[in-house]
């Protein structure tokens, strides 16, 4: 079979599809992923084929300053759809090339227009999704961020994100359906559940141990696990790093990813002075708010690229970060105890998550973090053994899921009688 995965954003938006298309293609399936320019390396540095889309995942967030409260998430998720709006022409039509001859294809949620161009070209579809975004009773859309509102309330909210989201596509949807020879869309709501109605497989790639399956979801909603990143068999840590971990205790990561930190001196300065405070040693992976800006190393502090979360959260005795999910899913493997630090988007929601699962302190703010806030939750993390107990036993549980292989059998059989 050829195999499409349709993948857009940032690191933790296309490494874990790296995962799905390893297991494939161990299968003996042809996979190409689709990952923007500057993030293509990731496909390619774990020896798969990628298709590049026309789009920068750095450029997005580039210029965009966070800001707290539910005002800003909700700027937050204006600045993103404005940029998804610009970007939607190009990436659908980069698609539609890419997707010639393909069996199947397996679409992120970021790959709006996708299911419309699958359906087009009548190959069949999946969704796969890390965050949970099929509306339900218990919570709000993980996206907001926002506490529940009640279970009618709750629903209906859900409902409102997704249509809401997909309404400033629908005038390229109905031109993309006419050049495809299809009838008219009804409107976004319509279509998203008559889709779900009719059975199209939405798999959620996260652990049913740390977001329950809710039963309200429809029969065609199936939470298969984590879907783990594919792993770079040459990559190697530098020498220094390698020396820093072997000279002392285990340190405390801070990772923020390609969350925007506002002045990244100015973070950076609040993590050094939190964790002399503390008294831990820390490893702090520069990422995209540019936290290698300022002074460099010393005895207490390695500072750091590009270093695989699966090899490193093992060696450290927690990680800060901003709640990415796949941030939050690499220390949850891990087995060690969080400091969360959301942004923005769906932060909050897994920030909230590690608190209440009993892995984490009270999260902080991105805009509330200083250094006595900070140095608290490393002296929390590291003095409290609770914490890293009940991270080893979810860890456990977690390891009994395959989501790479689940999503693999779900794709094999959409695919079945479309190839040899």
């Amino acid at each position: 079979m050829r195999i499409v995965i349709a993948s857009a954003g940032s690191t933790g938006d296309v490494a874990p599809y790296t995962g799905v298309a390893a297991t494939l293609a161990s299968r003996g399936h042809d996979v190409v992923v689709t990952a923007a320019r500057d993030v293509a390396h990731l496909v390619t540095d774990v020896g798969l084929e990628v298709a590049e889309l026309p789009l920068s995942a750095r450029d997005q967030l580039d210029g965009f300053t966070p800001t707290p409260g539910f005002r800003g998430r909700m700027a937050a998720m204006q600045w993103l759809a404005r940029q998804a709006k610009e970007q939607a022409e190009p990436t659908t039509r980069a698609l539609l090339g890419i997707l010639q001859g393909a069996d199947a294809v397996v679409l992120s949620p970021l790959m709006i227009v996708g299911m419309q161009v699958a359906e087009g070209l009548g190959i069949p579809s999946l969704g796969l999704y890390l965050q949970p975004m099929t509306p339900t009773r218990a919570y709000t859309p993980s996206a907001l961020g926002l506490p529940s509102l009640g279970g009618p309330l709750n629903k209906a909210v859900g409902d409102w994100f997704l249509d809401t989201a997909a309404k400033p596509h629908w005038p390229l949807v109905q031109r993309l359906r006419a050049e495809l020879g299809l009838p008219p869309a009804p409107s976004p709501g319509r279509y998203r559940r008559e889709a779900m109605r009719h059975g199209w497989p939405l798999l959620h790639g996260f652990s049913r141990h740390v977001v329950r399956h809710e039963p309200d979801w429809p029969a065609n909603v199936r939470t298969v696990g984590y879907c783990w990143p594919a792993t770079d068999p040459s990559w190697q840590p530098e020498p220094a790093l390698d020396a820093f971990l072997a000279s002392g205790p285990a340190p405390i990561v801070v990772s923020f990813g390609s969350a925007p930190f506002g002045d990244p001196a100015e973070a950076r300065r609040t993590v050094v002075d939190a964790a002399r405070r503390a008294g831990v040693r820390v490893v702090l992976q520069a990422g995209w708010a540019r936290l290698d800006e300022a002074e460099g190393s010393h005895d207490d502090l390695c500072v750091v690229g590009h270093v695989p979360h699966d090899w490193l959260f093992p060696r450290a005795a927690a990680v800060a970060h901003h709640c990415g999910a796949g941030t939050t899913a690499a220390g949850l493997r891990a087995g060690i105890p969080a400091i969360p630090v959301p942004v923005m988007l769906d932060q909050p929601f897994w920030a909230t998550r590690l608190y209440e699962l009993g892995v984490a302190p009270r999260p902080i703010q991105a805009a509330s973090l200083d250094t006595d806030r900070l140095a608290a939750a490393f002296t929390a993390v590291t003095t409290d053994p609770s914490y890293r107990d009940r991270a080893r036993a979810l860890a456990e549980l977690i390891a009994t899921e395959d989501g790479n292989g689940a999503v693999a059998d779900v794709v094999e059989q959409l695919g079945v009688g479309r190839s040899d």
